[in-house]
C-alpha cells in the first residue's frame, strides 16, 4: 500500500470514528437524536467510534514505516477531531439563526 493511500485511509477511518464519537457526546446528542434515530443508542455508536480508531491505529502496522505512520495517525486524528468539531459548531450556529 502506498504512503499516500495509507495516509488518506487513516484520515478517513479516523474521521468516521470521530463523527461516531462526537454525535454521541452529551453536548451534541440532543441535536441529532430527532434527526438520526440510531443516535439514541449511543453506547453502540461509541463502541463503533473507538473500534474505528483502533482499526486505524492497527493499519499503521501494514506499512514498513510503522513509526512514521503512527505519527501520521496522531496527526490525522487531531485533524479529524478539529474538523468534526468545527462542523458541529457551524451547524449549531446555523441552527440558531
Amino acid at each position: 500500500m502506498s504512503n499516500l493511500v495509507l495516509s488518506e485511509l487513516l484520515f478517513l477511518v479516523n474521521l468516521l470514528g470521530m463523527i461516531a464519537l462526537m454525535i454521541t457526546s452529551k453536548r451534541h446528542k440532543d441535536k441529532f437524536q430527532r434527526k438520526l434515530p440510531f443516535v439514541s443508542k449511543g453506547q453502540g455508536l461509541r463502541w463503533l467510534g473507538f473500534t474505528l480508531l483502533a482499526i486505524a491505529f492497527l493499519l499503521t502496522y501494514s506499512s514498513y514505516q510503522t513509526g512514521y505512520f503512527v505519527v501520521v495517525w496522531f496527526g490525522s486524528l487531531t485533524m479529524a477531531a478539529g474538523l468534526v468539531y468545527l462542523i458541529m459548531m457551524v451547524y449549531e450556529q446555523l441552527s440558531h439563526s
